[in-house]
């Protein structure tokens, strides 16, 4: 069964146009570099479209030809304005051998997604749309170069949208790629690294978590010969977030209950403010650092079998501007994330372990970087908040996944 360690390229293409960077979600980091290619709306965020020219170069040799793998992708060939052009993908293995070359071409249907597998099963190479496999080559020797050309002889470059590239070192089987096809976002809270699903906790409705918080109340002059008052518009500054979550608690009983309950409240007891997650997408959830003043009311009725408890949860988000970075930790090289800027207003960083630097500012670029080391494994997001639209000069060695939230 292909695992996260079986993947060694996710690369999205989420990016906003003009970013020069394609990232890659794995441990590995294997970022490309991007060149004459734009980005646009894809099958669910962003994805690279090629106009003929561009390309997004990965410089590590990552794929052990020799080796089974399979390659992911979400496919959008582009009908050329001749009305023929655009309508083959073809699958050409290079052996290295004289006349060891194989391909196989297949018709697809232009402008519109498609679920494209390049499969390697020992000497067999299978090309799979949409789960239907289309055609397959069997090697007369060892691998020595793969592509996927498109019917377009006027240039070396495609016309399509690519999407949701993923590599994995192991041929995935026809029900892994199912799952592959299927696979979605479900959405989840996680308050302080613990979905609240396990604490028996489910949230039909939430307010406030993309809202522009309330605007502070800006400096005034009113002139008494003037109609109305005179306001300064300019450095808009935004007062707390307020995010409500409308929840309801199924128990076994009474006892199960009110244990569930305590472990919620538990961990608003703690010092500081709690990290809030919501994951509207794989990669790029929605975070939060913020505490609760109004406490937990439930409204229930005592059962001895089952039960159902229902409350409003008022979370207060006291730095509500924002900008998120992804960091993951797999190994002693990536153990410490980076932040590179400059600040003549503090900010607060939340590393997203619990920790938080506060009342950062000044000139903090080069071997002036802050630097954090985590002591487990795993995804972090940090959060950078504060008057976040004067910091100039921002560098990171993690992925920045909101600008501005």
């Amino acid at each position: 069964m292909a695992t996260e360690q079986n993947l060694i390229l996710n690369m999205p293409f989420d990016e906003a146009d003009g970013s020069a960077v394609a990232y890659d979600y794995t441990a590995h980091r294997y970022d490309a570099t991007v060149e004459g290619a734009t980005f646009k709306h894809g099958t669910k965020n962003n994805c690279i479209h090629f106009e003929g020219t561009g390309s997004a170069s990965v410089e590590q040799d990552i794929l052990q030809l020799a080796s089974d793998f399979t390659i992911l992708a979400w496919v959008k060939p582009s009908m050329l304005e001749d009305g023929v052009t655009g309508k083959r993908l073809g699958l050409f293995c290079n052996t290295g051998l004289m006349e060891g070359y194989r391909d196989v071409w297949v018709d697809v249907n232009p402008d519109v997604w498609q679920f494209v597998i390049i499969r390697k099963s020992s000497s067999r190479v299978s090309l799979i749309i949409d789960l239907k496999e289309q055609g397959s080559v069997t090697l007369p020797g060892t691998l020595t170069g793969l592509s996927l050309l498109q019917d377009v002889y006027s240039g070396e470059y495609a016309y399509a949208d690519l999407d949701e590239v993923k590599i994995y070192n192991t041929a995935l089987s026809n029900e892994e790629l199912e799952e592959a096809i299927k696979s979605v976002s479900t959405l989840e809270y996680i308050l302080d690294g613990v979905n609240l699903k396990d604490f028996g906790i489910r949230v039909s409705a939430s307010t406030g978590v993309l809202d522009l918080p309330k605007l502070k109340s800006p400096t005034e002059v009113d002139w008494p010969d003037y109609h109305g008052k005179v306001l300064d518009l300019t450095d808009k500054r935004y007062s707390e977030r307020e995010i409500t979550l409308s929840c309801w608690c199924k128990a076994t009983g009474k006892s199960d209950f009110a244990e569930r309950i305590y472990n919620l409240c538990d961990h608003f007891r703690k010092d500081g403010t709690i990290r809030l997650e919501i994951t509207i997408n794989p990669r790029k959830p929605l975070v939060y650092e913020v505490y609760n003043e109004d406490g937990v009311a439930v409204s229930k009725k005592w059962h001895d079998e089952q039960m159902i408890g229902t409350f409003t949860l008022k979370l207060q988000e006291p730095d509500p501007v924002k900008r998120v970075i992804r960091h993951q930790y797999a190994g002693s090289s990536t153990k410490e994330v980076s932040v590179a800027f400059k600040s003549d207003k503090m900010v607060n960083i939340y590393w997203g372990d619990g920790t938080v630097e506060q009342d950062v500012y000044g000139d903090h670029t080069g071997e002036n970087a802050i630097t954090h080391s985590y002591e487990t494994t795993g995804v972090y997001y940090v959060i950078v908040a504060g008057v976040i639209e004067e910091i100039t000069d921002f560098n990171t060695n993690g992925i920045v996944i909101w600008s501005r939230l």
